[in-house]
């Protein structure tokens, strides 16, 4: 069939769009579009009529992305690898039965769309075509509903084209200018947010002289003062529009509209506070964090001549009584509790009944693995999906009613921060079961019946290659308190050790750890600097080094390496499952290695006929001698203590 050769009849689709019923004249095109390809699937739509619904529906379902020139229409939905149609997926004979088209639509928003399409994807010397686009755009009028659902849009997207029109173009960018402006110097309180659009799209697009963007400025500010005792939020944002067109023109004006800006926070936090004392705490403590915020970032010279200072510590402590508040009127959410009967059971069997401390000692370290990067990622990404969690953002607060952490919500998919964040809770948890259903009472066990003395625990350390030379009386401190249950004591020696272990080994593979400043002074990388290398990945696996971002430097998570460093760890977290964890953690990282050379040196005695390894004789395998220098150092101190 040849398109040209049919009329096109207006009624085919007018029709179709007056069934639809919807309640104003101005919608996004695409809520038109379902109708649409309803319509054109009947199957008595035949022929030229029915390839005009179709390319209508498709146009039409596309959604406009105004402040992008080289793709300013996107897929109206994303699943899976797949996606809706958007124009750019036309063909040019459907481009072409679109310029015939735009002319004949009386709806101004579907006809901009129609045009611009026709314009943007067809012949771009089409004036007309082009001009009938940033008309019809700019044609949706300049109320509250419209503005805020397709005005905005539509506007932004005229501005655009029109930009680009030439002379006449420039006519029709002043023409809006002038009428955004007029909207602005006219607005009123009751226009509510409306009046911030205007101005910040007539700031954005639009064009100004100098005069002008007085006159805007001062309208703003006016506004803003007008709305500080009703609303201070519109207050706000009315602020900090006329604080963009103030530019930095006037340090003193910018300072004052500052601190009435944070001055709006406190005004909404005493709103909460009075209009629900109880629930109104968990907000107040928001808005008092954003008015210190915006309060620290005005220069030091003008808070002093103003006494902002002493509004800071005012709000701090106000701040604080807050947290507390706020922190009380928590709700406690449990879980069913879980049954670690056969956890614990398996434990203790796992190191009961060595007649070998030392094989004890092994079996107690090696009770789990640890944790595996890519399930764990994989399980928390599923963890997400169907959940809605993530949309909203979350605070940690510690125990002292420090604000530790802060994740803001995501729109859309679960974004790497939010799986990120459900990876350190899953690793969090996991510590938790391990340390009550696994290591505590297997320690119990392994500690009735075996006596492991401090000497023993740094004799052990010397046999490890993965303590530090000079740091084996430290690190064998540590484990013998934990072995001891004294675990606060014990993460306090190691937790600082350990990081220097991860400094030691990167270097024992050629990987520089040292941060050079623009002056060529050197100092060493932090833990969180060091965890992020690929090459500690490399060194100790993905799993463990997840484990210790978690546990030791992610505010989100027990945080214990910067808890120790800056003397926060306080007595329950210092005899916490966390710290346990940690403890144990640190136990299997010195041990394991030493359990391979005495696997390695108990295989080659068995194959040599020599038997036990304690008694193996100068040409023996450093690692055959491992339990007799155990055993020697114990020796030692025992006679150290008997005399």
């Amino acid at each position: 069939m040849d398109p040209v050769s049919d009329a096109i009849d207006p009624s085919w689709w007018e029709d179709v769009l007056a069934a639809a019923s919807l309640d104003d004249p101005y919608e996004p095109p695409e809520l038109l579009s379902t109708h649409l390809e309803r319509a054109a699937a009947d199957p008595a739509v035949t022929g030229l009529h029915e390839l005009v619904l179709q390319v209508l529906a498709m146009v039409s379902s596309a959604m406009l992305n105004a402040e992008d020139w080289l793709e300013p229409f996107t897929p109206a939905m994303q699943f899976g690898g797949k996606r809706t149609v958007v124009p750019a997926d036309l063909d040019a004979d459907q481009v072409a039965l679109l310029a015939r088209i735009a002319p004949l639509v009386e709806r101004d928003d579907l006809r901009a769309r129609v045009a611009d399409v026709a314009w943007v994807y067809g012949d771009r010397s089409d004036i007309a075509m082009l001009d009938r686009a940033i008309d019809a755009y700019r044609a949706a009028p300049l109320t509250g509903d419209v503005w805020f659902s397709v005005g905005k849009d539509a506007w932004v997207r005229a501005f655009a084209l029109a930009a680009r029109r030439g002379p006449d173009g420039q006519a029709r960018v002043q023409d809006m200018s002038d009428a955004l402006k007029a909207q602005v110097l006219a607005g009123q309180v009751t226009d509510n947010f409306r009046t911030v659009g205007f101005a910040e799209t007539l700031r954005q697009h639009g064009r100004v002289d100098a005069a002008g963007r007085a006159e805007v400025r001062e309208a703003l500010f006016a506004l803003a003062a007008k709305a500080s005792s009703v609303t201070p939020r519109l207050s706000r944002h009315l602020e900090r529009e006329a604080l963009a067109w103030l530019g930095g023109s006037d340090a003193a004006a910018a300072n004052a509209a500052t601190e009435r800006v944070a001055r709006t926070y406190v005004a909404e936090a005493d709103s909460r506070i009075q209009t629900d004392p109880n629930a109104g705490a968990l907000v107040e403590g928001h808005f008092l964090e954003k008015a210190i915020a915006v309060l620290r970032n005005i220069p030091r010279s003008y808070r002093l001549e103003n006494g902002l200072d002493e509004l800071i510590d005012d709000l701090r402590t106000r701040l604080r009584e807050s947290r507390e508040s706020s922190m009380e009127q928590m709700m406690r959410i449990q879980s069913d509790p879980v049954d670690l009967t056969d956890a614990v059971s398996y434990a203790r069997s796992q190191v009961s009944g060595h007649a070998d401390k030392f094989d004890a000692l092994a079996a107690f370290a090696t009770l789990a693995p640890p944790l595996d990067e890519a399930t764990t990622r994989e399980n928390a990404a599923k963890m997400l999906e169907g959940t809605i969690s993530h949309i909203f953002g979350s605070s940690t607060f510690s125990s002292d009613f420090r604000k530790i952490a802060s994740r803001p919500g995501s729109s859309g998919q679960a974004d790497e921060d939010a799986v990120w964040a459900e990876m350190v809770r899953t690793v969090f948890f996991h510590s938790q079961l391990l340390g009550k259903g696994i290591i505590q009472p297997a320690q119990e066990v392994l500690t009735t019946e075996h006596r492991f003395s401090r000497q023993y625990m740094v004799s052990l350390c010397v046999e490890s290659p993965t303590v530090p030379e000079g740091h084996e009386t430290l690190w064998g401190d540590g484990l013998a308190l934990g072995l001891g249950g004294n675990y606060g004591a014990a993460v306090s020696v190691l937790v600082p050790q350990l990081e220097q272990v991860v400094r030691v080994m990167l270097r024992r593979n050629d990987v520089h750890t040292l941060f050079v400043d623009e002056h060529g002074v050197e100092s060493e990388k932090s833990l969180n600097a060091l965890l992020d290398m690929t090459e500690t990945e490399e060194i100790f696996g993905t799993g463990m080094v997840m484990e210790m971002k978690a546990m030791l430097v992610v505010q989100g998570g027990p945080n214990l390496r910067n808890d120790v460093a800056h003397g926060l760890l306080d007595d329950n977290s210092a005899w916490s499952y966390s710290a346990l964890y940690m403890w144990w953690f640190c136990l299997r990282l010195v041990t394991w290695p030493v359990i391979e050379m005495m696997d390695r040196a108990r295989t080659q005695a068995a194959e040599s006929g020599e038997g036990s390894i304690a008694t193996g004789g100068a040409d023996t395998e450093p690692a055959a001698q491992t339990t007799a220098d155990i055993e020697a150092g114990a020796l030692a101190e025992g006679q150290h203590h008997e005399e």
